[in-house]
């Protein structure tokens, strides 16, 4: 063991210092062979003795020492004597820390003063030369780490750690851009004991803030006095409770791409200097790589996700409207048939019925056909949103439904005006058309059908056709606006097409369906699109 650790810490000058591993209560596992010597133990091994028997004077400092190496990951000592060296004028330096890499085992580097200060030139200070080493190796470790992870996640909570653990602060957080945008910043991640939740999605404009002044700067900051300067935001410390005494912030860019912004702050012991910005600009260095690959991967999971749901839905789709088709397709053909083979032997209301039969079948056809090019219009495009004229979409959508609305004798009911919502017109006409459709399916006898729109509390429009039928049994209810992907295990007879794409529609729109019925007292369809808003100058 004590091997490894000579390579794992070297030493410029190894003769003036001995080494033992512990174990986390503080035992000795294994040592080298002059702390043997300086010890001066007439039993002549230290293995399993522990650190406070050789040092009395530690026990003192019981308490501090394991919560320096719980907190700091680094516990020191100056001018410690040996419990049986008699030599009063021999003391030591200790320094107790983490083996990199070995977990619950800690390192002993202990240092003779006298020899120490003899060795000045050579060794000036050899633990802040060994606090150096383990910090570089910390460093290259962390590295390693965030590289090789593809989760990210895990890559900003390592990342917070070890910028904490490293350059010796209270708490960290990374900042990534809210959108392709660029223009906000929002906290991912936070590190900071008692106050993540608070901070987690606190967002700051670019230029505002120290975190964003360094993204758009794209350099790094430290400020040691945050109140006097103009770059602090002090809104996050009110809406956080917590209270920044020291920022230290970097760019995490690559490729002169700005990515985020790594924030340390509350340096513990002094204050921020170059070389902590050094370790932060190396830790952001990594972490840009690995946050980058991270993003990458799950863009890549999104859009498997995606095509996966859209197969799925294509598959179920098919098979609907295959099942939509035959019947129609099928009453089509056989009248034809007997039109073409018995026309001689049918009497002229036989022929004329067999007539409006196949124009209203051939017209049931061309009803599904227009719902797929609806869909696939859905599917495919995003579309701009504009003021609607509703008088003129409805009034297109019971063009449309014109012989369905004479076959039926029907009754309808138009509001006197319509307010002005925000939509795409074609989509729209397609809901009115599958709504008002609907209702006169599943309407009285004659259907009495009613349209008209509310102004919600919120600004938003719902708009609704109401119907005189049976209504619709509530265990079926909410399989109405089925998804695609679930219309070949749920028939809802006459419904399940035409309001799956409704659903479809006003998702796009950023819009709500919605359904009220009762047995015996009809149904209400509706949907809700956001008011439209006269662009300000």
């Amino acid at each position: 063991m004590y091997r490894e650790i000579e390579r794992v810490m070297p030493a410029q000058n190894n003769r003036f210092i001995a080494h033992a591993t512990l174990d986390n209560s503080l035992n000795i596992l294994s040592f080298s062979p002059d702390l043997q010597r300086w010890a001066a133990l007439k039993s002549g091994n230290l293995v399993e003795t522990n650190l406070f028997d050789l040092f009395p004077y530690l026990r003192l400092r019981q308490h501090a020492v394991f919560d320096r190496l719980q907190n700091e990951n680094l516990f020191t000592y100056s001018h410690a004597r040996f419990a049986q060296n008699p030599r009063l004028d021999q003391t030591f330096n200790l320094q107790i820390e983490p083996v990199p890499g070995v977990p619950n085992r800690l390192l002993l580097t202990v240092i003779p003063v006298s020899v120490q200060n003899l060795a000045a030139n050579e060794n000036k200070d050899v633990v802040t030369l060994t606090r150096h080493n383990r910090e570089l190796l910390l460093l290259n470790r962390a590295s390693q780490v965030l590289t090789a992870t593809l989760d990210i996640d895990d890559v900003l909570e390592h990342l917070l750690q070890v910028s904490v653990q490293i350059i010796g602060a209270t708490g960290s957080s990374v900042w990534l851009w809210e959108d392709e945008n660029r223009d906000r910043l929002i906290c991912q991640a936070a590190y900071h004991p008692g106050k993540e939740e608070v901070l987690l999605g606190l967002t700051v404009h670019s230029g505002y803030g120290v975190v964003g002044w360094v993204a758009q700067a794209n350099k790094g900051a430290i400020v040691s006095n945050p109140a006097l300067d103009g770059r602090f935001y002090a809104k996050i410390d009110t809406s956080s409770g917590f209270t920044t005494q020291s920022i230290l912030a970097v760019p995490i860019h690559l490729r002169n791409r700005v990515l985020g912004v790594l924030e340390v702050v509350n340096k513990r012991d002094g204050r921020f200097q170059s070389q902590d910005l050094t370790y932060a600009q190396m830790l952001a260095a990594s972490a840009a790589i690995a946050i980058d690959n991270a993003q990458l991967v799950q863009t890549l999971r999104t859009k498997m996700e995606d095509l996966k749901a859209q197969n799925a839905e294509l598959e179920a789709f098919d098979h609907t409207v295959a099942h939509d088709l035959q019947n129609p397709l099928a009453l089509v053909v056989g009248f034809a048939d007997l039109l073409r083979t018995s026309s001689d032997k049918i009497s002229a209301e036989e022929r004329e019925r067999a007539l409006d039969l196949l124009g209203q079948n051939a017209h049931r056809m061309s009803n599904i056909i227009q719902e797929m090019l609806v869909l696939s219009s859905v599917r495919k495009r995003d579309v701009e949103t504009h003021p609607l004229e509703m008088d003129q979409i409805v009034l297109a959508a019971l063009d449309r439904l014109r012989f369905t609305m004479q076959e039926h004798n029907a009754r309808l009911i138009l509001p006197d005006s319509w307010p002005v919502a925000s939509g795409y017109a074609p989509w729209i006409e397609e809901v009115w058309e599958n709504y008002i459709g609907n209702a006169l399916k599943y309407g009285g006898k004659p259907p009495r059908i009613e349209l008209g729109n509310t102004v919600l509390p919120d600004g938003r429009i719902k708009f609704w056709v109401q119907d005189n039928g049976q209504g619709i049994d509530p265990e079926k209810r909410h399989l109405l606006f089925t998804p695609f992907t679930q219309l070949g295990q749920v028939r809802v007879t006459g419904h399940g097409l035409g309001l799956s794409i409704v659903r479809r529609i006003m998702e796009k729109l950023g819009g709500e369906v919605d359904v009220e019925s009762e047995l015996g007292q009809g149904s209400t369809f509706s949907f809700i699109l956001p008011a439209y808003q006269i662009p300000k100058e």
